[in-house]
């Protein structure tokens, strides 16, 4: 069986799923009315002016049945037939417990399936990048051991440190070798400044000996010859210690910083690391970045009073030395050959300037004018921030973020160096363009050696090349495998912010990269349209996940990518096949078989809904509404609304509308709900829940049932009688044994569902639809954000990994169908 993934309607049903637009936390109170009560029908608001559903308009050329067991064609006449395809043609059933399906007299059909669920195999991602629109941007660790060589750290969700060694070759990007530590990546909080960084970071000490420094948990000293990746040792960190910004070493001895104090330790040895606390040095200010000289006899601290050197001549009596520059604080400083660059660190909301300094002009008391200066810019017109710098011994990388009109990009410029300037932009590259809010803006550490920097938050690998050009670099395991499609091959398409994969799933216990990698352009949106399946005509809405699991269009005109497959047989990678433009926001959105559907809320009550057909082409147009109505869900309330979630049934061509109004703490928030045809023919049902918070955590439809999740842990299985939306089900998963979160619902067939668990450690919950019972649950290494399944396997899709599992098999189950 190969149902593809990012169909709503064929892979697993995937009924897609929107959470509230309303963002952040409210306190938790007690739900306290479980129930639904009655209500009248919903307004059916104004006729459905668009094409007939699932059709396409003014295509009178393509002949579409959905059904892989026929074999359509256009005939002489310009009348569609649909003779049946041959026996054994390769089909899929619409149903997860099936494996083989093959055409049969026009028929698909599979042969049972019975494994217990359990997990199997795992393929690792290395240099993920961030889902956008998150509250901080970084996503993982990057650090150079040698010229050549870089260790990759993926957080696992708060649970654990993927480390992969990757070499940079011509070719790309090679990995080496790989770990999983049980190491936490911490953030940094800092009390006056918003820089996003790590507690948690490598200090190589050499090319074959690297320090994973996490706070109040350890350290580890990891071996790396022979290009493996070994444990040598650890020592242990109070779980109440400082926290640890920087350090830097070499050979047997490193320095690290907590506050004002840098503390020297020594590799012993037999590879014991010790702590020398005889020797702590008191800094004049914070410590905030540290490095060594090329010599390995100067330690430069950078500070939030200036740039300090210490004289480590001999390791064992480190000396401080006056501090440079007293008059700056420094989110990090770097000297490399003639020149000192810093990078200058102000309070919150403010990104400070890059300078420049010529070395020996640092001997004075007073602080020297700079060589070169890279200044934010605030304008009308122009506004631009300098945000990471990496320097070399005869270059300078700056990055920079810049707001032009709606446009927001990530730019790096090389510059060259010489013994007494610093020239004009050689070089630039772009790393990423959008009009979306996108990321949080902050100070980044970039990482360079050699030829080679790697640049946040994306961690995208460039490569200086001759005297004035920049390129990108990758390797068929770099990027996210976020969103999982299976190809007509049987093999899987994975894809992340700005990664495409292909992925061998023949040996579900070892399922291997095939090719791929962080290959698409800076302009690639978080909102993207793609082919329901490799080949399919009709488009789906497949946007990554964001900060939880709405699909959520900022105000006014989002601009949507388009993918496709690559030409020229099956299972090539996704690429951009380019954009189209959606007016209207705010607004949730959700599609289903070629249809896109916008609710976008009128101010005073009530929602505006159009439904798009997805089956143009991708040339930059403004998509036209095939059909609109208005909507009203909670006509009677004067409450403000919230929140508000939709959710579709492709095959019923119904939704799920529900709004959030939430008051004070102490009353339970309201959830009213319409449950209809997107047509509007037929008659609606309405119903209202309790909850406890403004937002919802996830709404998902099928086969005549709704599946409401509300605070990650209220699960509602509903139906409809008549006019009425009713309970069939609901359950607390927090008041269950072994108590959980959940953040997503992944799938769901009106059978079984699929929740992403979102408390540590990460997994999938599977649940029975007639009684919210327990059926599964999967563990992963990080946290779930999209599922598919083929042949007979689950598929889940994660930033940093993608994992095989076997289905629940079997239960009972409402009819399925393609």
């Amino acid at each position: 069986m190969m149902i593809p993934a990012l169909s709503s309607v064929r892979g697993l049903l995937l009924a897609l799923l929107i959470t509230a637009c309303a963002s952040g936390d409210s306190p938790e109170e007690p739900r306290t009315d479980a129930g639904l009560q009655d209500a009248g029908p919903g307004d059916a608001g104004l006729p459905d002016a668009g094409v007939e559903d699932g059709g396409t308009a003014g295509d009178a050329g393509t002949c579409l049945d959905d059904n892989p067991c026929t074999a359509e064609f256009l005939d002489d006449a310009g009348v569609c037939v649909f003779p049946a395809a041959p026996d054994g043609t390769a089909c899929g059933d619409g149903d997860v417990c099936t494996t083989g399906d093959r055409c049969l007299a026009g028929v698909c059909r599979g042969e049972p399936s019975s494994r217990p669920p359990a997990t199997h195999g795992t393929a690792w991602s290395l240099g993920t990048a961030p889902a956008e629109r998150a509250a901080t941007p970084l996503e993982g660790l990057a650090e150079f051991v040698s010229d050549d060589r870089l260790l990759f750290g993926d957080r696992l969700g708060g649970s654990g440190l993927s480390v992969s060694l990757v070499r940079v070759t011509p070719e790309g990007l090679q990995r080496l070798d790989h770990r999983v530590l049980d190491v936490r990546v911490d953030r940094f909080f800092g009390a006056t400044d918003w820089s996003d960084r790590f507690l948690t970071f490598f200090l190589p000490l050499g090319p074959d000996r690297v320090v994973v420094v996490g706070t109040r948990q350890r350290l580890e000293l990891l071996g790396l010859e022979g290009d493996r990746i070994t444990t040598l040792s650890q020592l242990p960190l109070h779980s109440s210690s400082n926290s640890i910004l920087a350090g830097a070493g070499r050979g047997a001895h490193f320095w690290m910083c907590n506050g004002g104090a840098v503390t020297p330790y020594r590799v012993e040895a037999d590879n014991a690391l010790v702590a020398d606390t005889t020797h702590v040095l008191q800094l004049p200010g914070t410590c905030n970045s540290m490095s060594v000289s090329e010599d390995g006899n100067t330690l430069w601290v950078g500070t939030t009073r200036g740039l300090v050197p210490v004289d480590v001549t001999n390791p064992a009596e480190p000396v401080l030395k006056p501090a440079l520059l007293g008059t700056l604080s420094l989110f990090r400083a770097q000297v490399h050959g003639t020149y000192v660059v810093a990078h200058e660190l102000l309070r919150y909301g403010q990104l400070g300037r890059i300078l420049v300094y010529r070395l020996d002009d640092l001997g004075g008391s007073a602080t020297p004018t700079p060589v070169k200066s890279f200044l934010p810019v605030e304008g009308t017109v122009r506004w631009e921030r300098p945000v990471g710098f990496v320097l070399f011994k005869d270059d300078l990388l700056v990055q920079w973020v810049r707001l032009n009109g709606t446009t927001r990009s990530y730019v790096v410029e090389r510059h060259a160096l010489s013994a007494g300037s610093v020239s004009s932009p050689v070089a630039m590259l772009p790393l990423r363009q959008s009009e979306e809010v996108g990321l949080h803006i902050s100070p980044f550490l970039l990482a360079g050696r050699g030829r080679h920097a790697v640049l946040q938050p994306w961690r995208r690998v460039v490569a200086l090349e001759g005297p004035d050009a920049l390129r990108f670099q990758t390797g068929i395991h770099h990027g996210s495998f976020e969103r999982v499609q299976v190809a007509a091959d049987g093999t899987l398409l994975a894809a992340g912010p700005f990664g495409a994969h292909r992925v061998d799933l023949r040996d579900p216990s070892a399922p291997g990269v095939l090719s791929g990698g962080t290959t698409l352009p800076a302009d690639t949106q978080r909102l993207r349209l793609a082919p329901a399946h490799p080949g399919a005509s009709t488009r789906e809405l497949v946007t990554l996940p964001a900060y939880g699991a709405n699909v959520h269009q900022e105000a006014g005109t989002a601009v949507l990518s388009c993918l496709r497959t690559t030409p020229g047989g099956p299972g090539g990678l996704l690429e951009p096949e380019g954009q189209v433009r959606l007016a209207g926001g705010p607004a949730v959105l959700a599609s289903a078989k070629g249809q896109l559907l916008q609710a976008a809320p009128i101010t005073g009550g009530g929602f505006t809904l159009r439904r798009f057909a997805l089956d143009g082409a991708c040339t930059g147009q403004a998509l036209a509404p095939a059909a609109e109505q208005t909507l009203s869900v909670d006509p009677a309330s004067s409450e403000t609304r919230k929140g508000y979630a939709l959710a579709l049934d492709g095959e019923r061509s119904e939704l799920l509308l529900g709004e959030m109004h939430y008051l004070t703490p102490d009353k339970p928030a309201r959830i009213p709900l319409l449950w209809r045809s997107w047509t509007g023919e037929g008659t609606a049902a309405t119903g209202e829940l309790a909850g406890s918070t403004d937002q919802f955590t996830a709404l998902a439809l099928a086969k005549g049932r709704g599946l409401v999740i509300e605070n990650g842990r209220e699960v509602y299985m509903l139906e409809r009688e008549g006019t009425r939306i009713v309970t069939r089900a609901h359950v607390n998963l927090a008041e269950r044994t072994g108590p959980v979160d959940v953040s997503r619902i992944l799938a769901f067939d009106g059978a079984v569902a699929y929740l992403a668990i979102s408390t540590v450690p990460a997994g999938v919950l599977a649940l029975r639809a007639d009684d919210l019972s327990e059926l599964a649950r999967y563990p992963t290494p990080a946290p779930v954000r999209s599922l598919t399944f083929t042949d007979g396997w689950l598929v889940f899709g994660m930033n940093e990994a993608l994992t095989v599992a076997s289905p629940v098999c079997p239960v009972p189950r409402v009819p399925q169908a393609r």
